[in-house]
């Protein structure tokens, strides 16, 4: 499978510098303006399916794209959801506790109140990916999603550790080719 990845355009709440997870927020102005850009990028390349997250900011930038591929079918899986962080969302990046948490290998079977464990979501985005790899093994697929589920995906075809996983991160709207 040839996978595309292409991470959500920006958010108020990226603009503020708010951790956002499962919270459902759309695209600033400015990620609007990212996800035509990346719709254009992207014009070219034959999707066989493009798999958004249910959420708003996944599912506009997905639609941006989709305006060039009107023949290719779109889907939205629930395991490209991004991770809840509970408690945390809608605090600001300036408090570091939270990254502290979340990339300290040690707490992968822990979560903020009320939010997903690293290990379960883990679990979720590499079996949403299994999906695809068997439903569409020589094809081309697009997916858009979210930066912790870009990291877990980045994770699992790369073999790195939890630890590892963190330092990868695609900007609004960037994205990157995989073959599986």
């Amino acid at each position: 499978m040839t996978l595309y990845l292409v991470r959500h355009g920006k958010t108020e709440y990226n603009i503020v510098k708010r951790y956002t997870g499962s919270t459902d927020v759309g695209l600033s102005e400015e990620g609007l303006q990212q996800a035509e850009k990346t719709a254009e990028l992207l014009k070219d390349i034959k999707f066989d399916i493009i798999v958004s997250s249910p959420l708003l900011r996944a599912k506009i930038t997905a639609e941006a794209i989709a305006k060039y591929h009107p023949d290719t079918p779109m889907i939205f899986m629930d395991g490209f959801r991004e991770r809840s962080f509970g408690d945390w969302e809608g605090k600001e990046y300036e408090d570091r506790s939270f990254i502290d948490f979340i990339c300290l290998p040690e707490n992968i079977h822990t979560a903020p109140d009320k939010g997903e464990p690293i290990i379960e979501f883990d679990k979720r985005v590499g079996a949403a990916l299994d999906e695809l790899a068997k439903k569409y093994p020589d094809k081309t697929v697009l997916v858009v999603a979210h930066g912790m589920v870009s990291r877990m995906i980045n994770r699992r075809i790369n073999g790195l550790e939890f630890g590892e996983a963190n330092k990868f991160l695609l900007a609004n709207c960037d994205f990157i080719k995989y073959e599986i």
